[in-house]
């Protein structure tokens, strides 16, 4: 960092590191626990259907990884294209990992509030990977 480093900048290295702790924290369960996670809900077994819980985990943990890897590199001069491809890397494949699970999550969740949640990640996810791929293309 250094001393032009805003108040903005700080904000969105925190929420950076934040969002990557909280997707990777779900892979993380999903990947260790995927026996328990199949028998906790409908919601977790229609997504076992479409491929092994253990491997939504894993995709998670990766795209997760690279969400905290951006704020790490974000704001460094020097590397600050590195940070827009871990936004873009982190981010759209985060918002697709999450709309897949939107989708389970309309017909087998327990309420309305898991698939509103798994939208509006969506939707946050998705505006980080948009800001990461303008980061590249505005370099070129």
């Amino acid at each position: 960092m250094n001393e032009q480093f805003t108040i903005r900048d700080k904000l969105a290295t925190l929420s950076l590191f934040g969002l990557g702790v909280f997707v990777d924290v779900r892979g993380l369960y999903w990947f260790i626990s995927p026996e328990r996670v199949i028998k906790e809900s409908a919601f977790y077994q229609a997504l076992n259907d479409v491929m092994s819980i253990w491997i939504w985990g894993l995709l998670l943990l990766i795209f997760g990884t690279c969400l905290i890897l951006s704020s790490l590199f974000f704001g460094k001069r020097s590397v600050n294209n590195t940070s827009d491809y871990f936004m873009l890397i982190g981010g759209l494949g985060s918002a697709i990992i999450h709309f897949l699970m939107s989708s389970a999550a309309v017909y087998n969740a327990l309420n309305w509030l898991t698939p509103a949640q798994m939208i509006i990640m969506t939707a946050w996810l998705g505006f980080v990977g948009f800001l990461g791929g303008l980061g590249i293309y505005g370099r070129r």
